[in-house]
């Protein structure tokens, strides 16, 4: 019975050390439109312009998620930026899933997005 105590305790111990060594990272899930491939988000627009209207509302969204976090690493941050330069970052969009275009739609709006907060105020 001592053996077995020692043993339960052992792996307890253990398994709560792999726990404190090995953070737990939270795996975003990304529905919608921003799992397409960037190839695909193209081709959607080649086909019919008006398709960035639904991947732009798209990303006002995925943005507005992303807020909370951003707000809680930099207060002086403000995900509106990106609303207000939609035309600057549609292009930035664009320009990331024509050099990336294995890239998922997602990906190219978080590098527009954070381009966008890099140059806060330098206009």
């Amino acid at each position: 019975m001592m053996l077995r105590s020692i043993t339960v305790k052992t792996i307890f111990l253990l398994n709560i050390a792999l726990l404190l060594t090995h953070p737990a990272h939270a795996e975003t899930s990304v529905i919608g439109l921003g799992n397409f491939s960037c190839e695909k988000y193209l081709k959607l627009l080649d086909i019919n312009p008006r398709s960035e209207e639904k991947f732009m509302a798209w990303a006002q969204g995925y943005i507005s998620g992303l807020s909370n976090d951003l707000a809680q690493a930099n207060p002086n941050a403000n995900p509106n930026d990106f609303v207000s330069n939609m035309t600057y970052g549609s292009e930035k969009i664009k320009q990331f899933c024509i050099e990336n275009p294995e890239s998922k739609f997602s990906a190219a709006v978080d590098s527009a997005f954070h381009d966008i907060e890099k140059h806060q105020g330098a206009e």
